[in-house]
């Protein structure tokens, strides 16, 4: 792996150390310094969008967990709109409204996307609040107090959640997803926490003032490539816009939801290519607005521009070593490597999140050398697919229904 210059992995490896060094000193020893004040007396009306394409029978089970939430029911509504499914996703939305209160659902005549659907969502509320969530995500009961609870700091503009795993054992590939996810709340957030500039917002779980969420509307409804629209990582980009306005962004590890992930390999290249393609579109929205990014504090520059940058030349130099030994990364020393950290973040799973306890590690270790590879080519794929506008991983392959919008709304009795 002599290909590429050696700086390239220093600088890799500097970038990443700062994330998780750091992330790992401020969560054990100073943890008072990644945490926001809290305040639970507040109780802003608050609107969870809830878009729908192709869930069926599993979006019931969303709005019932929202519902069942520990915040005042007449505080928070539900509004919840079909994206023109092909399935029965409209009618268990319908049987939601009938069975809670403050619910309202709506059908969208023709396929507008996730991103057009959120923002239409966006101009039914006028609550303070709005929490973007997708359609397989249930909430821990606490969930929605937890998130208003970190508004108290008027500076603070959206803030998320801890988004875990359904389906954690259902085969080798889910298990590797409920590692990453893991890492990636528990540790990669961390430092981001610290500075109150967390880069991207999972959309599964994205409470936002709503007259933030109006700022930067105009900006999320305009978003293209070279003039073709493109919906995928409406969260990443709207976190981003969020940062730009000087609001804080945050993520509170105490405020938790789960979702399901993909357990086919079809399905997982999809959502990674996806979110590839998402990661790339805002990296070069950070290198055309490069000067706004200039004027702000240092970790906004680190995070929207330095971390994936060197992200980037990391797979760069994975691709080189692929060239020169195409089955390096089966060496067994980085394979040792990675099992015996999976081995220990398992453990933590199971001691910190027991409903994701994972069955049998050993079974990651061949998937996350796997990962390695694929990274590299669907990053050259995402390049070439930048103006893809589709929602990912949920593909009707039969006609939308083409049904004029409609309202089921029930009012607590």
């Amino acid at each position: 792996m002599n290909a590429v210059p050696s700086i390239v992995v220093l600088l890799s490896v500097l970038v990443l150390a700062v994330r998780y060094v750091w992330g790992s000193i401020l969560k054990w020893h100073h943890p008072q310094l990644h945490t926001v004040h809290k305040n639970y007396s507040l109780q802003p009306t608050c609107s969870v969008l809830l878009p729908v394409f192709m869930e069926g029978p599993g979006v019931y089970d969303t709005i019932r967990s929202i519902r069942e939430s520990d915040y005042p029911t007449d505080r928070l509504e539900i509004i919840a709109i079909d994206d023109a499914s092909s399935d029965n996703s409209y009618q268990h939305m319908r049987r939601a409204a009938q069975d809670f209160p403050n619910v309202r659902v709506h059908r969208n005549a023709e396929n507008l996307g996730k991103n057009r659907t959120v923002l239409k969502a966006l101009k039914l509320s006028q609550a303070e609040m709005v929490i973007s969530i997708d359609s397989d995500t249930v909430f821990a009961p606490n969930t929605v107090t937890e998130l208003m609870a970190c508004f108290a700091d008027a500076k603070m503009g959206a803030v998320g959640g801890v988004v875990g795993i359904r389906n954690p054992n259902d085969n080798a590939i889910t298990k590797f997803q409920t590692v990453q996810y893991f890492l990636a709340y528990h540790l990669g957030k961390i430092p981001e926490n610290f500075t109150k500039t967390v880069g991207c917002i999972s959309g599964c779980l994205f409470a936002i003032r709503r007259r933030v969420y109006l700022e930067i509307e105009p900006k999320m409804a305009a978003r293209h490539f070279f003039g073709i629209p493109t919906s995928q990582g409406e969260d990443r980009r709207a976190t981003h816009e969020v940062v730009l306005r000087g609001y804080h962004t945050y993520v509170n590890l105490d405020a938790q939801c789960w979702t399901l992930v993909p357990n086919t390999l079809t399905a997982y290249l999809r959502q990674q290519l996806r979110w590839r393609q998402s990661s790339l579109h805002d990296f070069f929205y950070t290198i055309r607005t490069l000067p706004l990014h200039v004027r702000m504090p240092f970790n906004v520059l680190y995070v929207f521009f330095l971390l994936p940058l060197t992200t980037y030349l990391a797979l760069f130099r994975i691709a080189g070593g692929l060239i020169e030994n195409p089955l390096w990364w089966m060496d067994p020393r980085p394979l040792s490597v990675y099992m015996l950290m999976s081995i220990l973040v398992c453990f933590a799973i199971r001691k910190r999140n027991p409903e994701q306890a994972i069955q049998n590690p050993l079974a990651l270790a061949m998937f996350g050398a796997f990962w390695i590879v694929s990274s590299v080519f669907i990053t050259i794929l995402a390049s070439w697919t930048l103006d893809s506008s589709e929602w990912g991983t949920r593909v009707s392959t039969l006609e939308p229904a083409q049904e004029e919008d409609t309202v089921a709304e029930e009012e607590a009795a």
